[in-house]
Formats: structure tokens, sequence, C-alpha cells
């Protein structure tokens, strides 16, 4: 996480931060953060050989991982949530050598967060969808 940009009104959340760093599965993909704020979340991918379908592009699977992924970061900056629901529309292949991935907060409410998610490579926008969060309150 060294190279991410935290907004400074997140300065009392690092803890919180580095454990949602460490998510196994994204550690496992390569998944890195570039940008947290409160209402916006970016995350960085490279493109690895596996990461590559039959045709040689990005396989579905993983522009559907960086995208969740953001999701989870994004939804659990203040609280622990879960995702809930995922429309993703794929918008034409992931031809370039990384992925990129941009949240924006659209709704929060006691129990849900609803964030538009975009995912990009080669500077084309590759996928987008809305993305739902359910918050667990565990008492």
């Amino acid at each position: 996480m060294d190279d991410c940009e935290i907004d400074p009104s997140l300065d009392g959340l690092t803890s919180r931060l580095e454990e949602l760093y460490q998510a196994p599965f994204a550690r496992h993909m390569g998944i890195e953060p570039t940008y947290i704020s409160p209402d916006e979340v970016r995350m960085r991918m490279d493109l690895r050989p596996e990461h590559r379908n039959s045709l040689g592009v990005c396989h579905g699977s993983v522009i559907y991982a960086i995208a969740d992924h953001t999701l989870a970061f994004a939804s659990n900056i203040f609280r622990d949530a879960i995702g809930q629901s995922a429309n993703i529309i794929y918008h034409r292949p992931a031809m370039g050598d990384s992925l990129e991935s941009v949240s924006h907060k659209i709704n929060e409410s006691k129990s849900f967060g609803v964030y538009d998610i975009r995912v990009y490579s080669a500077g084309k926008l590759v996928a987008s969808g809305t993305f739902t969060a359910f918050a667990i309150h565990r008492g």
C-alpha cells in the first residue's frame, strides 16, 4: 500500500485499511489500491498470463474480481459489509497489460451501500456495474 494515496480524512483508519489490504484473494491476484477516500476507491492490477482466456485477452472473472474487491474496500472502510448483489456489464475485451477500477458511492443506508464501479484497461472502459454491499451488524 506504499504507493496508495489516502485521503487525509482517513488518517485514523490506518490499521483498518491495512486489514482490508491483506485480503488473501486480493493479494493472490495482485490487486493494489491506488487511491482511497470516503467516497472513491481506485484499484489496479497487472495482468499475468494466467489471467487470460484462450483468446489471449483478460478473462471476465478477473475483471469481476477487481470490481468486487473494489466494492469490498469501499464498503468496509467504516463498517463490516459483504457483497449482496452485482450487475456488471462487459463493454469490450480488456486488451491492455493491466486493469484499473474506480468506485463511487451512490448511496449508503444503515443496511446497504450502493456503488458505481467501472473497470478500465489501456485507458478504455471494459466493464461497469452497480454493486451493493450489505452491512453486517455484529452484536
